[in-house]
């Protein structure tokens, strides 16, 4: 039996990483895989839409463009692209893998690892994600829900721009010191509250239990919604080391003026605070 996995990307600008993201995956081992990719090129222009195309034409695997005018960020996108690929194909692929166009496959055996996982037990997943430049593990995101210190930690850091730099840089230090080992300690299927949104693979019993993407903010709300939307339709989340993948850090957000992504993430975190956790 094939299994079928929908690649969920997001471009925004220059379409070199989701170049790069595309030629990792074409080296991926397909022999009983059918792989679409649906890339949401946001505030589309026409220079990095032609390149985008230029892509897809040369490209083995089948792909999905989907422009819009506006820059609707990462989640939101994603999710519209989900729609849209719904609407065109008229059900849900075996796995939904939602990834950031920074993302690249270092494991030619990705996939063929992914077809060993029951998709029933793992509805959601989290790969091992290694940034490039740090050499160290985004995932597990989050073992277990936020304490009351974390609670205050966030509602501090967003007092002000200003405060969350110093908070930022006290952390890197904080990091630097504690971190000895860049390798996550576990190697088998980790259950935990949060996953990373670099990568997120929802498998088709996601959706089947009722679960969906929340797209009510505009950046960094996604590890949390997911976390809590599986809480409310029953489906646990997993760390699984054996997935791995690599992190080209913040290539897209890089160009975006700090402080007006540091009041979009202010908004993100009062949402989903209000919506999920403060209740």
């Amino acid at each position: 039996l094939e299994m079928h996995v929908w690649l969920i990307t997001v471009n925004y600008g220059d379409p070199a990483p989701t170049a790069s993201l595309l030629e990792s995956l074409q080296a991926c081992q397909k022999n009983t895989l059918t792989i679409k990719m649906g890339i949401a090129d946001n505030a589309s222009q026409s220079t990095n839409y032609n390149k985008l195309n230029k892509l897809k034409t040369d490209s083995d695997i089948e792909i999905e463009l989907f422009p819009f005018s506006i820059n609707y960020f990462y989640w939101p996108a994603a999710n519209q692209v989900i729609n849209k690929m719904l609407a065109i194909n008229g059900s849900y692929p075996d796995w939904v893998m939602v990834c950031n166009n920074d993302i690249t496959f270092q494991d030619s055996n990705f996939f063929n690892k992914l077809e060993k996982i029951d998709l029933r037990e793992y509805p959601i997943l989290g790969p091992e994600i290694i940034g490039k430049n740090t050499r160290l593990p985004l995932n597990p995101f989050m073992v277990k829900p936020m304490s009351a210190i974390k609670r205050l930690y966030w509602k501090l850091f967003y007092t002000s721009f200003t405060f969350s730099r110093l908070l930022l840089i006290s952390k890197k230090i904080r990091d630097r010191l504690f971190y000895y080992n860049n390798q996550s300690k576990t190697h088998g299927p980790l259950p935990v509250y949060a996953v990373h949104g670099a990568a997120i693979l929802f498998s088709k019993h996601f959706f089947d239990k009722g679960g969906w993407l929340d797209d009510n903010f505009s950046l960094y709300g996604e590890e949390l919604t997911v976390a809590e939307i599986a809480k409310q339709v029953g489906c646990p989340v997993t760390f699984n080391p054996e997935l791995k993948l690599i992190h080209q850090e913040h290539t897209s957000t890089q160009k975006m003026d700090q402080r007006s992504i540091f009041n979009k993430a202010r908004e993100s975190h009062r949402y989903v605070m209000s919506k999920y956790i403060d209740k």
